[in-house]
């Protein structure tokens, strides 16, 4: 009987030991199982990057461009043919650096911080540049409207002495016809340069061929007095005498022409024999009246024409050059030369026209 119960508590024993066995095995075996899963997890969350694109605004080839970078990551361009630029103008570059360049959720939620910082503060300079612009047009709109409301609220009045925009000459030759107009309109001819002749009331009967020339070849015929005689003209005590010989002269001149001409230029110049009343008078006239900008001095030179290009040249300046030359020998001689100069100057020449009417007169009255 004791041997029988005996065996009996082997077996208890023994069926024990088994299952605390069996336990242990089960045990060990979800020990594995959680542990696998665990590094299974942690290989998910963690962000081992082997290659990433990184964007860079206005990136920059200088060292400080890249700063907040591994030491050891490295800015690869992308293979030719291969870039891309978003529409902000972001260039991409691919980064390649250590497995290990970013490892924490911490790293990652820092960086997406920072990210979320610059992001905002791009969109706030966008809004402030657009604030800006918007402000800047509207000032510019203002200052537009300004200028046109006080552009119309005044009387419209002729050029000023230097309205143009290039540098312009205008060549203006006092005292024909005579014999030397041929010889200055066949130079203007060979040079296709129009000019403007001042001419002298007692001489344009005997000049009918020069006169017809001048008209034909597109040159402008002005006034220059009956008689440039200094005495009659500013001597009397009035302007009636500088008034009836102007108006003479323009009755004469349609008559052998047909041409209606209201540009005047007073012998010697309007200064200083024309005064304020004086200047009224003309205007009331109905004339025009030019001086000049250049004196060649060319009638003081005879036979040194070298001294009249001198003049030119030491006078000339600015956009605007209203020269006087005068139809003599030397100005013949020189005229070549000076064009050549004001050309080389990169001046243009032009011709006097009624409808484009500067104010070239030494009191700047804009009514004449």
């Amino acid at each position: 009987m004791k041997a029988i119960m005996k065996d009996i508590n082997k077996r208890k024993t023994g069926r024990k030991r088994l299952t605390l066995g069996k336990v242990n095995t089960v045990l060990a075996s979800a020990v594995v199982v959680l542990a696998l899963v665990s590094i299974y997890s942690a290989r998910n969350q963690a962000p081992t990057v082997v290659s990433k694109t990184i964007e860079i605004p206005g990136m920059a080839s200088s060292t400080g461009a890249h700063q907040g970078l591994p030491p050891s990551a490295k800015l690869n361009p992308v293979p030719k043919g291969t870039e891309s630029t978003d529409k902000s103008g972001t260039e991409h570059h691919t980064y390649s650096g250590p497995q290990k360049a970013v490892t924490s959720a911490k790293a990652s939620k820092s960086n997406s911080v920072k990210t979320d910082e610059t992001k905002a503060r791009t969109t706030t300079g966008n809004k402030t540049n657009a604030g800006n612009a918007v402000l800047a047009k509207s000032a510019a709109s203002n200052k537009s409207n300004k200028a046109a409301a006080s552009k119309e609220s005044k009387t419209a009045k002729p050029a000023e002495p230097s309205p143009v925009s290039d540098k312009t000459v205008y060549l203006t030759f006092d005292d024909g016809p005579s014999p030397y107009t041929d010889q200055i309109l066949d130079i203007l001819d060979k040079q296709n340069i129009h000019a403007t002749f001042f001419l002298i009331g007692s001489q344009l009967e005997d000049h009918q061929g020069q006169i017809n020339r001048l008209l034909k070849e597109g040159h402008y015929p002005g006034l220059h007095s009956m008689s440039h005689s200094y005495k009659k003209l500013y001597k009397s005590g009035s302007s009636a005498h500088f008034i009836n010989e102007f108006k003479q002269e323009q009755a004469l001149f349609k008559e052998l022409t047909g041409e209606d001409v209201d540009l005047i230029r007073a012998p010697y110049g309007s200064a200083p024999q024309i005064g304020k009343s004086f200047r009224d008078d003309i205007a009331d006239a109905g004339f025009k009246m030019w001086d000049w900008t250049v004196d060649s001095k060319d009638w003081s030179y005879t036979g040194e024409p070298d001294k009249v290009i001198h003049q030119v040249k030491r006078q000339v300046h600015g956009k605007l050059n209203v020269i006087l030359m005068h139809e003599k020998k030397q100005t013949v001689q020189a005229l070549p030369q000076i064009i050549t100069y004001l050309r080389e100057q990169g001046y243009s020449f032009a011709v006097y026209k009624p409808d484009h009417h500067l104010v070239v007169n030494f009191a700047k009255d804009d009514r004449l």
